[in-house]
């Protein structure tokens, strides 16, 4: 059975082929103070989808973000967005192995979650910039490969 080797990873051969919004709700009471926010509460996810035979990858990256503040009651959005990539050397990278199930080169994985992530980041930055929402900017984090 081939094995996946890991040195072939190469982001020459990985494309951005498109992006979506799929969900967008923002929710903010109607007599809400921006000024009295102290800070964003977050949570985020990435999820990942091989296409080992057609070369594609979709990650969906779903976030909401939360006011904390003095208002009686908070604002909140949730937005969901999906990444379609292609990865022209993909069968040296991913081996498919029971149904639902492949063996994916981490190197491929990682590069495909930090690119989704930065990308939202530029996407939240303009579609949050005309709400209560315009001081968030998704942080950045740090990158690790499993070991």
């Amino acid at each position: 059975m081939k094995k996946i080797d890991v040195n072939k990873f190469d982001a020459d051969k990985l494309h951005f082929l498109s992006f979506k919004t799929i969900e967008e709700n923002v929710s903010v009471p109607e007599f809400f103070n921006e000024n009295l926010i102290n800070e964003f509460d977050t949570t985020n996810k990435v999820d990942i989808a091989f296409n080992i035979e057609q070369k594609l990858i979709r990650a969906q990256f779903d976030i909401e973000v939360a006011t904390i503040s003095a208002n009686e009651k908070e604002a909140k959005t949730n937005l969901k967005f999906v990444f379609i990539f292609k990865c022209d050397n993909m069968e040296e990278l991913a081996k498919a192995q029971q149904k639902d199930a492949a063996e994916i080169d981490a190197n491929l994985g990682f590069a495909v979650s930090a690119i989704s992530h930065s990308t939202a980041r530029g996407i939240l930055l303009v579609k949050l910039s005309d709400n209560v929402f315009s001081d968030f900017i998704l942080p950045i984090v740090k990158p690790k490969l499993p070991e």
